[in-house]
Order: structure tokens, then sequence, then C-alpha cells
């Protein structure tokens, strides 16, 4: 069975504030500039479940994603790298060594894409 990947998936918010790169730091006051609209959230859940990815949580800001390897490189024309992670770990950690290129079908919805680094407990 490949392994599952998960992704982090910042959505493009509402207000047209940036979550990756505000213009000030996000506050109490400001914070509604850079949630996403529940429409986008739900029309992004249901795009990533056709491509093939299961949505693993969702936030005001955006999803979890979780999928296979193969399906991360065909669908973001990008080339996915094993990252040394946990023995014990149920997902494997990897990182983008191609830049990661969002399909139009997504490009108006999402902001960026990532691959977290899993926590180390010592």
């Amino acid at each position: 069975m490949p392994d599952s990947v998960i992704a982090q998936v910042v959505l493009r918010p509402s207000g047209g504030a940036s979550p990756l790169d505000p213009d000030e730091p996000i506050t109490a006051d400001n914070v509604e500039a850079h949630q996403v609209d529940p429409d986008v959230i739900e029309e992004a859940t249901e795009k990533f479940r056709a491509l093939g990815f299961e949505v693993v949580q969702t936030s005001e800001i955006g999803l979890t994603v979780s999928g296979p390897k193969g399906r991360y490189e065909e669908v973001f024309d990008t080339v996915l790298e094993k990252r040394a992670a946990a023995p014990d770990a149920d997902a494997g950690a990897y990182e983008a060594t191609e830049p990661v290129r969002m399909p139009d079908e997504l490009s108006s919805l999402v902001e960026d894409l990532t691959f977290p680094i899993p926590p180390e407990f010592y």
C-alpha cells in the first residue's frame, strides 16, 4: 500500500488579506479579513475529493488533506521525497523537490499547499 501523504492547504481568504504574508500582524481586530468564506471551504473540499484526496480536517483558513504520494505528484506536477520520520508514524513525511504547480481547478481557491514536518517527541 502506498504511503499516505499529509498536506496543509491554505485557501484564499474572502477579505483578500493573505495569512501567509500579512501586511500587519494578525490580531483579534483583523482576523476576519484572513478567514475564508464557508462556500470556498466547501468548494475546495469537493474539488480535493474529486481529485482523489481525503479531506482530513477543515478550518477557517484551510484544509488538511491526505492521499497517495503518486497522486500528489500527478495532480501538482511535482516530485516528493521522503524525509526521515519516526518509525511508528502513520503517514510518511515528504517534501516537494520541485515547485508545486496548482491545477487550474484549484488555482482560484488555493493560495498554497505545503507538506508539514511532523513533530519529534522525545
